[in-house]
């Protein structure tokens, strides 16, 4: 191997594993952002919202369009009653995708709500897709789509 050959492959080495390292980096920057978001759905508080999410953030979920002020009605009547119930949330990453400062993925969104009332536990399964962009060197939420899974 020639020495051009030998720094070439260096370089490509190099800036492959920049490339990787930026990739996770982003990739763990991303589940965060959802995690923080579905604290709007387990601990209700806008600030999750505030933290994950564009102004105009859309979220298509069973045949409605939810934006910020239909997430802050919800907020808003949850907290106006006694919480009586928990909500644990688990997601598996099917897909990450990029381009530039855009990225897209699929993921299993499965949460368990005990109601400590009725001494009862709901499983749900959905089938989720999010749109995000990188905006201040900071990954937010642009938009969702929800599907559930029978």
């Amino acid at each position: 191997m020639t020495k051009k050959s030998c720094l070439s492959l260096i370089f490509l080495l190099s800036v492959s594993y920049g490339f990787s390292q930026n990739l996770q980096k982003d990739t763990s920057a991303i589940r965060q952002v959802l995690t923080g978001f579905f604290e709007v759905f387990t601990n209700p508080d806008m600030k999750h919202f505030d933290n994950n999410c564009v102004p105009n953030f859309e979220l298509y979920d069973m045949g409605e369009i939810w934006n910020r002020e239909m997430v802050a009605d919800y907020v808003k009547n949850v907290q106006s009653k006694p919480k009586d119930w928990t909500r644990t949330n688990r997601f598996e990453f099917i897909k990450f995708n990029f381009r530039k400062k855009i990225a897209w993925v699929s993921y299993h969104n499965y949460a368990v709500i005990a109601n400590s009332k009725t001494n009862t536990t709901r499983n749900i399964h959905w089938l989720e897709s999010m749109i995000l962009e990188k905006m201040k060197g900071r990954w937010v939420l642009v938009q969702m789509h929800s599907t559930l899974v029978p």
